[in-house]
């Protein structure tokens, strides 16, 4: 399967497409942030990456690529709660209108996009669905999060995966299903090879979630430690919290412990924006729940050296950049170059996705389309 990879970041897609056990070639992969396609470039020396603008991309060019599948992950900050939500009026859109063009001339085979809750209510969603209705292709939409898959993280995206052609067929359809937007994993579709998370296992089977906290989902999650490792002297100075830092948004900081089975979305402004962009460890005494904790806040919040003196001895610290990649399931040989600091690690997952649940829709949308599965 040839594979133009765009918005390709720090190759977070292209990790899922070796998970998924496809047979796969990468055309090319383009992005304009130059540091993360210095990254891509880094766990990737043999695909072509280029560092360009999509909108400059001729039709003629991306027809000469003869690409089945063309992935994306556009940028999101017009969708975003913490962003302005312009959608088609801002500027980082015209991108992706430019790309709806390129379906619509050269009408690929396969089509795969990841974005954030919110696009899907989008004009640019509505706009990506009127090309795709009118170029005659079936697709399926999910809003799916990794908590689902027994990952303890929760980021929850919007999917859409497409096919054109008078064989295809949409393997996720079901009675119920039709054209709807998907919100839990499909259960009648086959496990990925050599995979034993808890959909394909099956521990997930007739779980379904009430809300967006999925709690329903949690017992059957990893712990936070199997994501986590001790830090070296390097490392911990990198993840320590200020001082400042915990008087000012103690009360806003979303405490994990590793015993714990979810943690919250992390975004590119982690460790520089506290509220709503991650959650931060706690490494002693870990006999106190949240619950505990927020009860002792309590009675030490209008005393800002109290509040200091015992936060401390939680032993909080932000994650690291490896242990968020974990998280997002990146794989351990992947690394980024030692030039690319703590800062620019964070900045550029928060952007990337989760490589797990982006194998499983790939193995599921494209793993019976005469493209072989490699060999386990």
């Amino acid at each position: 399967m040839r594979v133009l990879e765009l918005y390709s970041g720090i190759g977070g897609i292209h990790c899922a497409l070796k998970k998924s056990k496809l047979s796969y070639s990468i055309r090319i992969a383009i992005d304009v942030n130059d540091l993360a396609s210095s990254v891509y470039r880094h766990n990737f020396p043999q695909s072509p990456a280029s560092n360009r603008v999509i909108e400059g991309l001729s039709i003629e060019e991306v027809s000469r690529m003869s690409a089945d599948l063309w992935t994306m992950s556009p940028p999101c900050q017009p969708f975003t709660r913490l962003g302005n939500r312009r959608d088609e009026a801002d500027n980082r859109s015209v991108s992706f209108f430019h790309v709806l063009t390129l379906i619509a001339a050269i009408r690929p085979s396969f089509i795969f996009l990841e974005n954030v809750r919110g696009f899907e209510s989008s004009e640019s969603c509505r706009e990506l669905l009127k090309t795709l209705d009118s170029n005659e292709y079936l697709y399926q939409q999910f809003l799916l999060t990794p908590l689902q898959f027994g990952i303890p993280n929760c980021r929850l995206r919007f999917y859409l995966v497409a096919w054109r052609g008078p064989t295809c067929t949409n393997p996720f359809k079901t009675d119920d299903s039709s054209l709807c937007i998907l919100d839990t994993p499909p259960i009648h579709l086959p496990p990925l090879p050599d995979c034993v998370c808890s959909v394909c296992n099956g521990c997930v089977r007739n779980v379904t979630a009430n809300n967006d906290n999925f709690s329903e989902y949690l017992p059957y999650c990893q712990p936070v430690a199997n994501f986590v490792h001790s830090l070296n002297e390097h490392e911990e100075k990198s993840c320590s919290i200020t001082s400042d830092c915990l008087k000012r948004y103690f009360y806003v900081m979303d405490i994990v412990r590793p015993c714990d089975r979810k943690t919250r979305c992390f975004t590119k402004g982690y460790t520089k924006r506290i509220e709503g962009t991650g959650s931060v460890l706690q490494t002693s005494r870990l006999d106190l729940t949240s619950d505990l904790i927020h009860s002792n806040y309590q009675s030490v919040e209008h005393d800002s050296d109290a509040l200091v003196s015992f936060t401390r001895t939680l032993g909080l610290r932000f994650f690291h950049s490896r242990e968020v990649a974990n998280l997002m399931c990146f794989p351990s040989d992947y690394e980024f170059p030692e030039n690319v600091t703590e800062k620019q690690r964070i900045r550029l997952l928060g952007n990337s996705v989760n490589v797990h649940v982006v194998a499983h829709l790939m193995f599921w949308a494209f793993g019976d389309r005469n493209f072989p599965i490699k060999p386990t």
